[in-house]
């Protein structure tokens, strides 16, 4: 991980730390997808689903909500070439997040997936990818189920040459140089967030976290872990309360049975003894063989 002093506006734990902002968050989406946001209900950063703790867990960078929409944002600098997959299980979740049991259909939100890559994705070299679904007979018409997945590229050539807000702030996010009023707000937000010493704290707290498992060997896939640790962990916690709440029911049971089995054995004691006394066997010899008391016995006359 880099030093915290080297950290901009790319790095994962900056940028999730600046969508803290509401305000920053909600310019910066009516930016990449031009449309207008009244107001976001809740910014929730480092966002984990998870729909069992059998199944793969994700965790959002920043997933927000307004009153019809939902959207995640993904910072990516690593082209791990599973974009596409890894979009489509996203925005999945999304859809199991929202839609409670018994909940219609129809009440899903307009869902978005917005990656910003600071690499070319798809090898085309546009600044902007976005995806729409149509029929393959009918290309003209749009296949509309309220879902969308954009891809910012942050390489492409024709970003230098644009000359828009929108390029002003995706060659800001390129090269943390400000130069509008919005991204010298984002900016100072970042410069905020790194003379935070809570912030600072946090992070070199993950720093040690890594520095320890490298220290034990674990060094391959140690970014990756370093992402999921969290839900992994929730995942165990899950795992754990679910296999206790089962070993309490398989003990509940077994001392139900055991009970069973233990009445089962008293009456036929009692039985024994009755059909012993039947046959005129005496009060001690039914006694030392049920090793039942002779009161008892002698109730059974």
């Amino acid at each position: 991980m880099k030093p915290w002093h080297e950290l901009g506006i790319t790095d994962d734990f900056i940028f999730c730390k600046v969508m803290q902002n509401e305000s920053i968050c909600r310019q910066m989406l009516e930016l990449l997808l031009n449309i207008k946001i009244d107001r976001l209900d809740y910014v929730q950063n480092q966002y984990s689903i998870s729909p069992d703790y059998n199944s793969h867990s994700i965790r959002l960078d920043v997933y927000v909500k307004d009153k019809d929409k939902v959207y995640d944002i993904e910072i990516q600098t690593t082209d791990k070439h599973n974009l596409e997959k890894r979009a489509r299980y996203y925005q999945s979740l999304m859809d199991i997040d929202q839609l409670e049991r018994s909940m219609d259909y129809r009440q899903l939100k307009e869902s978005y997936v917005i990656f910003i890559c600071t690499f070319d994705p798809f090898g085309i070299d546009s600044m902007i990818y976005t995806v729409k679904q149509v029929f393959a007979e009918y290309p003209t018409i749009t296949y509309d189920d309220k879902t969308h997945k954009v891809f910012y590229n942050l390489s492409a050539s024709e970003l230098q040459r644009e000359d828009s807000k929108l390029g002003t702030f995706l060659r800001y996010l390129e090269t943390n140089r400000p130069n509008d009023g919005f991204t010298n707000l984002i900016s100072k937000e970042v410069e905020s967030i790194k003379h935070s010493t809570k912030w600072r704290k946090e992070y070199m707290t993950i720093n040690d976290w890594i520095r320890d498992e490298l220290e034990k060997g674990i060094a391959a896939g140690i970014e990756e872990r370093w992402e999921t640790e969290v839900e992994k962990r929730m995942e165990a916690e899950v795992k754990k309360e679910v296999e206790k709440r089962m070993e309490a029911e398989v003990a509940k049971e077994v001392a139900k049975e055991v009970a069973k089995n233990e009445a089962k054995h008293e009456e036929d004691i009692y039985r024994i003894a009755k059909e012993m006394l039947e046959n005129k066997i005496d009060v001690e010899t039914v006694a030392s063989i049920t090793h039942l008391s002779k009161d008892k016995i002698m109730e059974l006359k």
